[in-house]
Parts: C-alpha cells; sequence; structure tokens
C-alpha cells in the first residue's frame, strides 16, 4: 500500500481546499493510505473528509499562532519572539520596493522552529503553492515529492528565484490549468520536464446533492439575487462588483448581489459598500461550508475576478446551471462558452453591469443560457484521478 502524505494551510472555503476534498473523496483507498497536514484546524470543509484519512497534528507553532495555551511557557517565549520576527519582516516588506508574497516572509522567518514530520511516506504533495511547498521541501521526507500550482503564479508577488530553490527539489509541478502551464513552461528555470495539468477534481453528482442540503434563509426571495463566491481578496476584483452593484441600484433595479468569502479585503470592501450606500443590496455572507445551495438558489452568478489559477467557482455555477457573468481572467475561456453558456466581459464595471442588465431585462436571453447549459454534458473531472494516479505512482 502506498504511504500518501497531503500538507495544505487549511480547509476553509476556497477552490484549493474544494478541490482537494473532491480528491480526497475519490481516491481508491484499497490502495493508498493517505494522512493530512494542516497549518490551521476548524475549515468549514474539514466535515466533507473521507473516514479513511487520518489527520495528523498542527505543528506546534502554528496551534501557538491559533491560540493554543497548552504549550508550556519556554516554548511560548520562543514563539512570541518568533512571531514578532515575522510581524517586523511583513511590514518591512510593505515598504520595500520589491515586495515578496507574505508567506515567503513568514516562511524563512520560521523555518528554523518547526520539526520535521517524523515518518518518511513514498508520497508528499503540498497542495497549494507557498507554505505547504517549503514545507514539504524541507520538513518532510519522502521518495516523491509533488507541489499543486492552483493560482496564476506568473503574475503573483511569489519571489521566483526563491521559489526555485524549492521547486529544484520537487519532482512533479501539478498545475491546473492549461493556462498556467504555458505560462510556467515558459519561465527560465526549465520547469517544463516536471509539468503536468490536472485539472481540479470536480464531481457533479456531489455537488448537485450538496447543493439540496439546506435553504439559504438568508436570501430574500421577493428579489432578483445574484452571487459570487470567493474569498476577499484584491485578486477577485469586488470593488468592480461593488460598482457594478451601485450601477444597478442607479438603474432601478431590485436586486441584491451576495458574498459568500472571508479575507483580508472585508473591511475595505464595508468601506466601499457605506461609500455607495449598498448596505441593503450588497451583502457579505462570510464563509459557507457549503456554498451549493446558494448557488442553486440564485438568479445569476457573477465572477469579477482580474485572475484566476483556473476558476473552479464558474464551473460549479455551470454544473447547476446558473446564467453566469465572468470577467476575462486568463483561463476564462477554458471554463466558458461566451454567448452560448454565459458571458464573458472585461474587468470594468460598466460592461459587468451591462451583462447582468442583459439577463435582467429579457427573460428569453435567460431561458436561452440556461437551455444551453441543460442540453451540455455536465463538467466533470473525476477522470483526473487516472491522471493522479499516473504521478503518483
Amino acid at each position: 500500500m502506498t504511504n500518501v502524505l497531503f500538507v495544505i494551510d487549511s480547509l476553509t472555503c476556497g477552490g484549493a481546499q474544494k478541490s482537494l476534498i473532491s480528491l480526497l473523496n475519490n481516491i481508491d483507498y484499497s490502495q493508498y493510505q493517505v494522512e493530512l497536514l494542516l497549518f490551521r484546524r476548524g475549515g468549514g470543509f474539514e466535515r466533507f473528509l473521507p473516514s479513511q484519512v487520518k489527520v495528523l497534528n498542527v505543528p506546534q507553532y502554528f496551534r501557538f499562532v491559533s491560540g493554543d495555551t497548552s504549550i508550556n511557557f519556554k516554548s511560548r517565549v520562543k514563539y512570541h519572539l518568533y512571531r514578532l520576527k515575522t510581524s517586523l519582516k511583513l511590514r518591512l516588506n510593505n515598504i520595500t520596493r520589491k515586495k515578496k508574497h507574505s508567506e515567503q516572509i513568514v516562511y524563512t522567518s520560521i523555518k528554523t522552529i518547526l520539526n520535521n514530520v517524523g515518518k518518511k511516506y513514498d508520497v508528499a504533495i503540498a497542495y497549494s503553492q507557498g507554505l505547504p511547498t517549503y514545507f514539504i521541501v524541507d520538513k518532510v521526507e519522502a521518495d516523491r515529492k509533488i507541489a499543486w500550482i492552483n493560482c496564476d503564479y506568473i503574475n503573483t508577488l511569489y519571489d521566483k528565484d526563491l521559489d526555485n530553490v524549492f521547486y529544484r527539489s520537487i519532482d512533479t509541478m501539478v498545475t491546473v490549468s492549461s493556462y498556467t502551464y504555458d505560462s510556467i513552461s515558459k519561465m527560465k528555470y526549465n520547469y517544463k520536464d516536471k509539468l503536468k495539468v490536472i485539472l481540479d477534481i470536480v464531481n457533479p453528482e456531489i455537488i448537485t446533492k450538496m447543493s439540496l442540503e439546506e435553504e439559504p434563509r438568508e436570501f430574500h426571495q421577493n428579489v432578483l439575487k445574484i452571487l459570487t463566491v470567493g474569498r476577499l481578496a484584491t485578486v477577485k476584483g469586488y470593488d468592480l462588483a461593488i460598482k457594478a452593484a451601485s450601477l444597478l441600484k442607479k438603474g432601478g433595479y431590485k436586486a441584491k448581489w451576495y458574498v459568500i468569502g472571508e479575507g483580508s479585503e472585508r473591511k475595505e470592501m464595508e468601506r466601499l459598500i457605506d461609500k455607495y450606500e449598498l448596505s441593503n443590496n450588497f451583502i457579505l455572507l462570510g464563509e459557507k461550508s457549503n456554498p451549493y445551495p446558494y448557488i442553486n438558489n440564485c438568479d445569476i452568478y457573477v465572477q469579477t475576478s482580474r485572475k484566476e489559477g483556473f476558476g473552479l467557482t464558474v464551473i460549479e455555477a455551470k454544473i447547476l446551471k446558473k446564467p453566469i457573468v465572468c470577467t476575462n481572467f486568463d483561463t476564462a475561456y477554458e471554463l466558458i462558452n461566451d454567448k452560448v453558456d454565459g458571458y464573458i466581459v472585461s474587468k470594468e464595471e460598466n460592461e459587468i453591469f451591462s451583462a447582468i442588465k442583459k439577463f435582467i431585462d429579457n427573460e428569453n436571453e435567460r431561458k436561452r443560457v440556461i437551455c444551453n447549459l441543460n442540453n451540455c454534458k455536465a463538467y466533470s473531472s473525476v477522470n483526473e484521478l487516472e491522471k493522479f494516479y499516473e504521478i503518483i505512482n
């Protein structure tokens, strides 16, 4: 039996987390013994972990950061000093001309106090770039090491020279879209021989089943419901969404725009919501462990991202037969047939508003798109499991 370790930051609401949960729910456990290491517990998707997956203890430093008071006094003092050092470096990074990704700052600051995982594995998999990748390279002993890249890596703040030190020790680099594969393969570090494309694992049967679990109590049933799902981050383009919502309000449309997700941009979004007087029109619902009933009960799904590694929530909205408006991020045309099963528009609030307006004003147009969605084969990437088995064997 093959021993496999997965490492990811947490199982909070997010595309990589949903993809990992789908993968773990489809693995053949008669062939693979699976363990999972998280840096933070309590994520909403943890309840969907299969019973066959053994969840390891969170490394002690990350338990300290999460407020674990059972850690002994001597260790707490040491961790406080490292946390202060990390905080100072993060602040300096914010004012430097050439910024690095915050995860690089954090890891280089704390790596000496992170213990090795005390076991050897056949395969170790970092299911995200950044901390999980650095951790399996330095702190895990395994015959094969695999790193997932599930973002638009080229256009991130990651210091690519620093990352190259780690990726040199990785056997296979998995990208979740053809665009990401193409962009990374052209980098100067000659990763091409290591690169594989494995699309985010999506099982339409599971999504459809979960979409019927509950009724979204927060939804106002007598108005048109627009929905966006994604972490509250600048890259998701929520400023565009808020401005488009303002245009809808000015146009007299009685619609409510709901957002599922949590993140660092919440305060800025709340400021913009107040600025445009949208407290009753643009509603932050926070994180939901099961977003599918909300997708299933919305009227229009909108994704305003500036960048996406893949765009998993767009696929999920397609599975649930929702009219979609999404911006023209690099992988959009891998997800949507423009003007057939949704609209792809430029990253401008006027364009987003106009596309939503078409769906609201013209019920026949909405029905046409839904009909096309019903007639096309449901997206499923369960067959990507074969690619997964190939790289770990």
